[in-house]
């Protein structure tokens, strides 16, 4: 109501544009905040009498807005609080001018273009009739001093642009060498931007899905060097044809400049990869779900594969999506054809795990599953892909896990090995999410240089400075818990070294902080990674058995972990599924199997105790 007083008070009061100038030589470009969440302002007391239909201009925000193409531009503007509960927003709009000092110079009530001091929280700003080189200046206030945040996104309808001066960095497959990324060419995948701005010596690492980052930088004295890299395991089948970029500056008077990274095939190659991403935790009783993703990371087209699941024996499969799969004695097979070039599909794949005391609390339940349609797969690692999870008995949704397990058996793990790491998160707010951060701090004993960016189950951006990670999910518009429970989680998924030299006994900490818009931190548990001797006491079935030498040759070791423990039964299959050995009834303390018939390649190695558990683990033969 005192607002609705104060607006009858408007012709009383004089408009005062010197006091404003000072605040308008600092606005921002709006390019760099157009449907991105920023502050509001609070604590800046009303500096001004009135401005035009504005009584007030309590915590102003300033803004200017250059026109790149002649129009119209429509934009709405929300302002809520970090309770996501919607609060009054008032702006301002004059124009046009030739410059931003021109603007702050003239703002005087013959230019005001538009103006609001309803009591709402959702303002509707229309600029019609914009022309080409002009500039607009926008100032937005909050007037009830809460903290919170504002968002102001082009809306439908739009026909003319804004000059948004920054850099976009492109990296594609340039099939016919001539620099230019013609109709056809997909962008690459297989690498990171890097950039570093003003030479610094803050050297950032970029991982983007679609193959392409935006810098959008307002000072134009700032200069950046870019780059690209070629992932370590391709750098043999692609050249990236330009090496890089120095002394990069934004060009005055122009959009958004690109700088291209052409990348070229040296070599033609085959490569599938799989990965095994699980989503949520097994609880006794209920049912968890792990997601499958195949891609054709290779330059031919995969006329045909197939997809090998290995379900815990302890648990049962529900369902498999979409149709088709076969099932086996193990788990499952899924056939596919025509996988073409960096074409990625999944299956998601739902397993109910058995009540106590079928199951107890802390068991683990291992997973694997494989790819086979190459015979000359140029990257046999990434054919397999396996993980381990407690069963608990309730979880937290924001957290933070390794693929092995807690415990990993030191003489199953090489200097080649990587750990596996997934984050999860869920809003379980009461509003949409519109942006998400992670940070991920490595510990020391990671090798910082070896970090890939493997999957998420969203676009991101992921960068890295040193050994601290950041990704980005901006305008994610992640639905609450309560609104949409299946589409309020999300992860991501991503692969590190340990440091050379680690042990037995060395623990490597792992955590992370996530973000809900301006939300503080969800911290998640620290998960642990310990190095364990075969022999070692510790109480987890993943370390009750060794085998040895693995990759093995002629003969194969398989040793039990802990006294009392021996070997009742052994299957050893293919990565097709299909059994090639196996021996029953055993009660062995230990066992030596001749593989010296073996074909070199993958196999899956089952493992049965005397007291009925099952252990699956991974046998490459030379």
């Amino acid at each position: 109501m005192r607002k609705i007083l104060l607006f009858a008070l408007l012709l009383t009061v004089q408009f005062a544009s010197a006091q404003n100038t000072a605040i308008c030589s600092g606005a921002e470009s709006l390019c760099g905040s157009l449907g991105q969440p920023f502050l509001n302002t609070t604590g800046m007391s009303n500096g001004t009498p009135g401005i035009s239909c504005l009584i007030t201009t309590p915590n102003p925000k300033w803004f200017y807005i250059p026109v790149s193409e002649s129009g119209s531009l429509n934009f709405q503007i929300v302002q809520r609080d970090f309770n996501q509960q919607l609060i009054d927003v008032d702006f301002i709009v004059w124009g046009p001018f030739t410059s931003l000092s021109d603007g702050c110079e003239n703002l005087t009530q013959a230019n005001v273009k538009g103006c609001s001091y309803s009591a709402n929280a959702t303002e509707n700003l229309s600029l019609t009739n914009t022309i080409a080189g002009e500039y607009y200046i926008l100032m937005v206030t909050n007037y009830s001093d809460d903290p919170g945040y504002i968002t102001i996104s082009e809306m439908p309808g739009s026909t003319a642009a804004m000059e948004c001066s920054g850099i976009r960095v492109n990296a594609f497959i340039d099939t016919n060498g001539n620099d230019i990324q013609d109709d056809g060419e997909i962008p690459f995948q297989l690498g990171n931007f890097t950039y570093e701005k003003n030479n610094d010596g803050i050297a950032h690492v970029v991982s983007e899905p679609d193959g392409n980052i935006s810098i959008y930088d307002e000072t134009l004295s700032n200069t950046y060097s870019l780059g690209y890299e070629v992932s370590p395991q391709y750098q043999e089948y692609y050249a990236v044809a330009t090496p890089g970029y120095t002394n990069v500056t934004v060009e005055p008077g122009t959009l958004v400049m690109t700088y291209n990274f052409p990348i070229i095939i040296i070599q033609e190659y085959q490569d599938v990869e799989v990965q095994l991403v699980p989503t949520n935790s097994p609880r006794p009783g209920f049912a968890y779900t792990n997601t499958i993703f195949y891609t054709n990371k290779g330059t031919e087209a995969i006329p045909s594969g197939s997809v090998i699941f290995m379900q815990d024996a302890a648990t049962t499969i529900a369902s498999i999506s979409p149709a088709g799969a076969a099932t086996t004695a193990t788990g499952f097979q899924y056939n596919f054809t025509n996988l073409l070039p960096f074409e990625t599909r999944q299956l998601t794949v739902i397993i109910n795990v058995p009540t106590i005391p079928t199951v107890s609390l802390g068991d683990l339940l291992t997973t694997p599953v494989s790819v086979t349609a190459a015979d000359n797969d140029a990257i046999a690692e990434n054919n397999t892909s396996s993980n381990t999870q407690e069963i608990i008995g309730s979880y937290d949704p924001n957290d933070k896990m390794e693929s092995r397990g807690r415990y990993i058996v030191f003489s199953e793990f090489s200097a080649d090995d990587y750990l596996y790491y997934t984050i999860r998160f869920q809003n379980s707010g009461t509003a949409s999410a519109i942006n998400v951060r992670i940070e991920d701090v490595l510990d020391s004993q990671l090798d910082k240089n070896s970090v890939e960016m493997l999957r998420s189950s969203h676009s991101y951006s992921m960068d890295r400075i040193d050994n601290e990670l950041t990704w980005t999910f901006d305008n994610i518009m992640l639905p609450a818990e309560i609104d949409n429970e299946p589409a309020s989680h999300g992860y991501v998924y991503f692969r590190v070294k340990p440091v050379a030299g680690f042990a037995v006994g060395d623990i490597i900490p792992n955590g992370a902080d996530i973000y809900f818009d301006f939300n503080p931190a969800i911290t998640t548990e620290t998960f642990l990674s310990e190095f364990i001797t075969a022999l070692g006491t510790k109480n987890n079935f993943v370390s009750q058995f060794t085998m040895h030498p693995n990759p093995a040759e002629n003969v194969l070791h398989i040793t039990p972990g802990s006294v009392g423990i021996n070997i009742e039964d052994v299957k050893i299959y293919d990565i097709l599924g299909k059994t090639i050995f196996e021996k029953q009834n055993n009660d062995a303390s230990a066992m030596q199997i001749d593989v010296d018939g073996f074909g070199s390649g993958m196999y899956f190695v089952e493992i049965t105790d005397n007291n009925g558990k099952t252990s699956i683990k991974k046998l490459m033969i030379k």
